[in-house]
């Protein structure tokens, strides 16, 4: 085909949910009516249903966290992004294919419909096991009034076209990355801080062993597990470890939510005043890391303690103990006039000793209770 046969006009066709949930009703009542074409008031009746599914869709994979999510997103008032439709005709009916948003239209109707409660919402904690009648009227109203952006393909050249546009927009777009939610949700002077820090040191290398400690690739800068580290480290130096939490994100995600809590709460000048002592902590953190690069220029990592690995320039394991072994030892009156050596050579013996490199131990290298023991079980007497 020709550059003009291909062009095609997409029209924006915003509808809200209570529509949207009438329109797929509409698609499951007419994939299930006989073979046989409707009369033209059939035709006007099921005309633009939605049909989920058509036979290049995916099969539906979602967890009932990531429905929830996207109910949460609503109600909070994050966009969602667009859906994309393909004009098509089914027993004659002039239908719409969803060629990429199905599993967002899918959450969307499960839930109008009762079909799951919300679950693991990391914001609207007292919705937390709710079903749709049982939210607050208005939050039900906020629901189903809320417009969902839509483009529709009404003329183009045909079913190859439309297998075109699923494949292109499920291979050229990216989901976004855990930490870039968070950085979107919660927002922070610290936050604000830290971006500008890991992108002078990816951006303009503006200090090299940095770079290396925080193992500052073009990869982790991109997908955000530079900063994911550094603020799980940033929670331990103000909090320490915490025994009740399941993975290492958490900590990222608690940190945020806290300093996101306090701008909101108590302003941007105690915001500000919180965020300088943050830096102050970082900083003598950063210090004494540096300290460690006589041994390895890797010390977030088990390369700190004789192990090598090509691939593993940053652990999250370490990037929790160093930060906690640090705070045992400034926090020890008796521990501050160690010579430095000897502080590296009992953190060495301390590590190797540990449950990492225990052959019978098998749960997570990150299992929170067992930090907490090895960081306790630490001492320089």
């Amino acid at each position: 085909m020709s550059k003009e046969e291909f062009k095609v006009k997409p029209v924006e066709l915003d509808q809200t949910i209570k529509n949207i949930v009438e329109a797929i009703d509409n698609g499951y009542k007419l994939q299930h009516l006989p073979d046989e074409q409707l009369d033209a008031e059939g035709r006007l009746e099921f005309s633009d249903s939605l049909i989920l599914k058509p036979d290049y869709q995916r099969e539906y994979r979602s967890t009932i966290e990531e429905e929830s999510s996207i109910i949460e997103s609503i109600l909070v008032g994050i966009p969602i992004p667009p859906v994309f439709l393909c004009s098509t005709r089914i027993k004659g009916v002039q239908v719409l294919n969803v060629v990429d948003g199905q599993h967002r239209l899918f959450a969307l109707y499960r839930f109008r419909k009762g079909e799951f409660k919300l679950t693991g919402l990391p914001l609207l904690k007292d919705y937390e096991g709710k079903k749709f009648s049982e939210l607050p009227i208005e939050e039900q109203e906020l629901i189903i009034g809320h417009k969902l952006p839509a483009f529709v393909f009404r003329e183009f050249p045909g079913k190859r076209f439309e297998l075109e546009v699923f494949n292109r927009y499920n291979k050229g777009t990216k989901n976004l990355t855990p930490q870039e939610i968070r950085n979107a949700v919660y927002s922070s002077p610290h936050n604000d801080y830290i971006t500008k820090f890991v992108e002078k040191l990816y951006k303009s290398n503006s200090d090299p062993v940095l770079s290396e400690i925080y193992n500052v690739t073009k990869d982790r800068f991109l997908k955000k597990k530079v900063h994911e580290g550094i603020f799980s480290i940033l929670y331990v130096l103000e909090f320490g470890i915490d025994e009740s939490f399941k993975d290492s994100t958490t900590y990222a995600t608690e940190y945020m939510k806290k300093k996101a809590e306090l701008f909101s709460e108590q302003g941007e000048e105690q915001a500000l005043r919180d965020e300088n002592n943050m830096i102050y902590e970082f900083e003598k953190f950063n210090a004494w890391l540096k300290q460690f690069t006589k041994y390895t220029p890797y010390p977030l990592s088990k390369e700190l303690y004789g192990i090598s690995s090509k691939s593993y320039k940053f652990q999250t394991s370490m990037a929790l103990i160093l930060p906690a072994l640090y705070n045992r030892i400034k926090d020890n009156e008796k521990w501050k006039d160690k010579e430095f050596d000897f502080i590296v050579e009992r953190i060495r013996m301390c590590l190797t000793s540990s449950f990492l490199e225990d052959p019978d131990y098998t749960a997570s290298s990150t299992n929170s209770r067992e930090i907490a023991r090895l960081v306790e079980s630490f001492t320089l007497d």
